[in-house]
């Protein structure tokens, strides 16, 4: 392709660019005289952050659960993926939190019983952070443990 040139910039933007495709670029001078050599060619190589990981699934326990997720697309990862940053939070809660692995899955412990968490996963490269896969909702199991009251008793009724 051909950029019209610009007399006051030394430099200029290319964009719709194929990302992973590897471009050659050369320049030369144009003047009221007319045009100067071409300069040697530069080669580079577009990347862009990977797209989102795919497939988010939740395997809750009372007070923990395991979250799992595959890759992005292949045609979607741009490079090398290098890891995952996690958010979850109580559904409804503004505040997250954030955890990082390098694998496709992740342990949380000590959530609360019986409450629905939102999580989600973004994957990273070289190139940075990707976008958010859509949110997962999940909740925990609540506990049906029997407690005794006060006194020690477990309320109840005799039939007899």
């Amino acid at each position: 392709s051909t950029w019209s040139p610009n007399p006051t910039s030394t430099s200029v933007t290319l964009t719709g660019l194929q990302s992973g495709t590897t471009y050659q670029v050369r320049v030369r001078a144009v003047s009221d005289v007319g045009y100067g050599e071409w300069s040697n060619i530069v080669s580079g190589t577009t990347y862009d952050v990977p797209g989102p990981p795919l497939n988010l699934t939740a395997e809750p326990s009372s007070v923990s659960a395991i979250l799992r997720w595959d890759p992005p697309a292949e045609k979607d990862q741009n490079g090398v993926i290098t890891g995952y940053l996690i958010k979850y939070q109580l559904s409804g809660d503004s505040s997250s939190q954030m955890n990082m692995t390098a694998e496709t899955e992740l342990s949380l412990d000590n959530l609360m019983t019986g409450v629905t968490y939102n999580f989600t996963v973004a994957a990273i490269n070289s190139n940075g952070t990707g976008p958010d896969a859509a949110m997962m909702v999940f909740t925990t199991i609540p506990d049906t443990t029997v407690s005794p009251d006060s006194t020690g008793i477990i309320a109840g009724v005799v039939v007899g």
